[in-house]
């Protein structure tokens, strides 16, 4: 090697391990993020979903601007049906606010269940948006609405009407009195996730072009068969993980006030995963002795 070599040698070998340190790291702190994602999700669902017995009052301590997610429980509803002819509204702040559409009737005289699912508590929620406010201040409003929902055994059942009048008792506090909610966490770190992916994919890329100026499409193939394996099963965990970490009523009326659902979290991880172990699995493979030349 010529001291030229070694000149343009160093900086691209200091480069490289630069760049795995770099990934490396971005790994761990996905890896971190994902860890911390479980409790922070059940917190501000805690935090951000207040569903209560018919006729039971709902107290709320929160900040300006936050989603809540209001509703009522209907207990026992057979295979987990309900309907609400004209939706739920919310009267409170001097205003009479939609909090949930119509949900129409989907049953009949007969429903197919099982042992299972014969009985299953559901809730039936809306969001509404915590007003701004400069100053601590009480709010007294109410939940109203009819809901509809089928009760019984496996031989027999019948049609239950609940008139709704749930109490609403909310206190709004301002951010400088609040601090940090788990609202301003949980959006921290879903853009952290999205950030580190989006550098994990960068760094992916660049890797990928030298790997086929290098040697082509050489083995492309395999790699992109365990780069496809390894990110779909990601995702199929991941996603399993998060639907038993997170309650059920989050899906949409909690972390849709989020700025990205737990799947496009989850899509934008396994896309980093993917080109990562794609751009491994394409990168240079050892190269293999050769034999010596036979004496002549």
């Amino acid at each position: 090697m010529t001291t030229a070599d070694r000149t343009y040698a160093a900086p691209v070998r200091f480069a490289s391990i630069l760049s795995t340190i770099i990934r490396v790291v971005a790994v761990l702190l996905v890896i971190a993020g994902l860890i911390a994602y479980t409790p922070l999700a059940r917190k501000y669902a805690d935090d951000h979903v207040f569903v209560a017995e018919n006729k039971q009052t709902i107290t709320i301590t929160t900040g300006p601007g936050e989603p809540l997610s209001l509703g009522v429980k209907m207990p026992s509803a057979v295979s987990g049906l309900w309907a609400s002819p004209d939706g739920l509204k919310l009267a409170i702040n001097d205003q009479q606010i939609i909090l949930m559409d119509p949900v129409p009737q989907t049953w009949g005289d007969e429903i197919t269940t099982n042992l299972r699912d014969i009985s299953d508590d559901k809730t039936a929620t809306g969001r509404y948006f915590t007003p701004e406010v400069t100053a601590r201040t009480e709010f007294a409003g109410k939940i109203t609405g009819t809901v509809v929902y089928p009760v019984g055994g496996l031989a027999v059942f019948h049609d239950e009407q609940a008139i709704v009048d749930v109490p609403v008792k909310l206190t709004v506090v301002p951010d400088a009195e609040l601090g940090r909610t788990t609202g301003d966490l949980l959006d921290q770190l879903v853009y952290a996730l999205f950030g580190l992916s989006a550098l994990l994919v960068l760094f992916a890329l660049g890797s990928i072009v030298v790997s086929l100026i290098r040697t082509g499409l050489a083995g492309a193939g395999g790699a992109l068969f365990s780069a496809t394996l390894f990110a779909g099963l990601f995702t199929l965990i991941a996603w399993g993980a998060e639907k038993a970490a997170t309650p059920e009523v989050s899906d949409v009326d909690v972390l849709g006030g989020l700025p990205a659902t737990p799947l496009q979290v989850i899509l934008a991880i396994a896309a980093a995963v993917w080109f990562t172990l794609f751009s491994i699995a394409l990168g240079p493979q050892p190269a293999q002795p050769q034999q010596p030349a036979p004496a002549a």
